[in-house]
Parts: C-alpha cells; structure tokens; sequence
C-alpha cells in the first residue's frame, strides 16, 4: 500500500490507502493538523463540494447584479446631465 501525498504552500494533504485516513497538515510542521478516517473524510469532501457549487452559482448571479446595477448608475448618470 502506499501514500498520496499533496503538498501546497501553507498545507499538505496525505491519503494513508493502509489505514484509509485523511490527514491535513500546516506546512510549518506539526503544530497543527487533522487526522480523518474514511468516514470523516467522505463527509469533509461532500461539505467542500456543496461549499464550491454554492460559491460558484452565487458569483455567478452576484456579477450580473453589479453589471446591472453599473447600468443604472449609468442611465441615472446620463438622465442628470440632460437636465
């Protein structure tokens, strides 16, 4: 069995296949870092999808609103200018 391991600037992802844990490390050592069996894991990755989905339609909506919003502005600038 093996280990996957992914490691990013300030954290570092290991899958331990042999014991089917997650763990998640701070890069600066092991000052602080969580250990999840599969169970755990299973269910952190579920709430990170559903937070990513989430975020990415709320964007999504959040800029045609500020795109409609600068319209307005717009118009409202324009109307002024004629007076």
């Amino acid at each position: 069995m093996s280990k996957i391991t992914k490691e990013l600037k300030n954290a570092t992802f290991i899958y331990d296949e042999e014991k089917k844990t997650f763990t998640i490390m701070e890069a600066d050592g092991f000052n602080g870092h969580i250990e999840l069996n599969k169970v755990y894991a299973f269910a952190f990755m579920r709430f990170v999808v559903r937070m990513a989905q989430r975020n990415w339609l709320r964007s999504n909506k959040s800029i045609s609103k500020i795109i409609e919003e600068e319209e307005l502005e717009e118009n409202d600038s324009n109307q002024l200018n004629l007076f």
